[in-house]
């Protein structure tokens, strides 16, 4: 099989104990018809058999669901590498624990501002800001990697420096910045303007290197390969929409989606295998074979980055449309470094191996980016070193953080 789901976002709930402005699932309460705990280890079995090598466990809020701690350590066994989504504010010294018997890699955890006010009426509770920062230092002190996510809105958007240097003094391992794509209960938000969007990118680039111990990425916002690479920064690696590629998004009645903000149904797992959904989808099949119109379709960036496509379809009813946010011109005649191939010694691949699996891909994309950026054809260890040297630690990190 040409692709496979190397990553799945599982929406496990529905029920959440907050009320988010930008909710694409609407949560709130449950509903009947979520999949069961045995479901749901059954579902376990079929991504391992796909080859999938990351599961993110989200909601709602995935520690109201009943079989939480079942499904992740089944996931763990069958080799997946399991981070929990969450908002952090039912976090305790207990649970934090229990995650980490289960084998779960990371936890993340939103946080959209600075100011506690702020935060919880996007979060629509008081107290959910300091639910969120709690549950960091429990994550700090158990030694479970934290990574902070923010969503980027008009109220925030001057805020993502300080958010940046906020999730390192709390000794994060990661910053994640998602790109708001108005869907489910934040449709009638008010996104940042295209020119604002090609700002933050550029603050997320400037942010990897004032902080090379954090990791610093960006979702739906698969431009950042090109405005990385006019910095040579080594974000270049982190870009693309994998979009029913090499990623897909399970609701918790067991739909199949391209991704969580593109709500087209490719099928049920309650009725048909996963295996054959991913594999016989008409929309995937075109995904795939890269068919997008418009400025993506003729983007000399259009296999490093693609356009979100979750952005084109909410914005022109066309999923393989241009993503209207985009402020990029196609026309130039370089071929991104991104598709210029490289190969790996067998030694360097080793190496690589001995990375934690869930950021394993994303330390292969930021070695890759970063040694074509150096004309390297080929890595081999001591390209590895350089890169990490030149980089900091920041994409590296090898070592568990207490």
């Amino acid at each position: 099989m040409a692709h496979r789901p190397h990553l799945i976002s599982w929406n496990l709930t529905r029920r959440c104990n907050l009320r988010c402005a930008h909710c694409y699932l609407e949560a709130g309460a449950g509903g009947p018809s979520e999949l069961s705990p045995q479901e749901a280890r059954g579902l376990v079995d079929q991504m391992a058999a796909l080859g999938t090598e990351m599961l993110i466990l989200t909601g709602g809020e995935p520690l109201l669901y009943p079989g939480l701690f079942d499904v992740a350590q089944c996931a763990t066994e069958r080799g997946l590498a399991v981070v929990l989504g969450t908002n952090g504010t039912l976090l305790d010294g207990a649970a934090v624990r229990r995650l980490g018997e289960c084998g779960v890699k990371g936890v993340g955890i939103s946080l959209d501002s600075c100011a506690p006010a702020v935060h919880d009426a996007f979060r629509g509770v008081e107290g959910a800001w300091e639910g969120a920062v709690r549950a960091m230092a429990l994550c700090r002190e158990e030694g479970l990697p934290c990574l902070v996510q923010a969503t980027a809105t008009p109220e925030n958007y001057h805020e993502i420096p300080s958010l940046v240097d906020f999730a390192h003094r709390q000794g994060a391992a990661g910053f994640t910045l998602y790109f708001l794509v108005c869907t489910g209960r934040g449709e009638a938000l008010t996104d940042i303007t295209p020119q604002q969007y090609e700002e933050a990118l550029a603050l997320l680039t400037h942010a990897q290197q004032r902080c090379p111990d954090l990791l610093v990425r960006a979702r739906c916002a698969p431009h950042i390969h090109r405005v990385a690479q006019e910095r040579d920064s080594a974000l270049v690696g982190s870009a693309g929409c994998p979009a029913g590629t090499g990623y897909c998004r399970i609701t918790p009645e067991g739909g199949v989606t391209p991704c969580p903000y593109l709500p087209l149904a490719l099928g049920n797992i309650r009725e048909r295998p996963l295996k054959a959904i991913w594999e016989e989808s008409p929309l995937l099949s075109r995904l795939r074979a890269g068919e997008l119109g418009g400025r993506c379709g003729r983007c000399e960036y259009r296999v490093a980055c693609g356009g979100c496509r979750g952005r084109a379809y909410g914005l022109t009813g066309d999923p393989l449309g241009e993503d209207p946010w985009c402020l990029h011109e196609p026309g130039g005649n370089e071929a991104p470094r991104a598709e210029i191939g490289v190969e790996w010694e067998e030694a360097a691949l080793r190496r690589l191996e001995g990375i934690p699996a869930f950021i394993r891909g994303r330390v292969r994309q930021a070695v890759e980016g970063h040694a074509r950026a150096q004309g390297h054809s080929r890595i081999t260890p001591e390209v590895m070193a350089q890169v990490r040297q030149a980089m900091g630690s920041g994409p590296f990190p090898w070592r568990r953080r207490r």
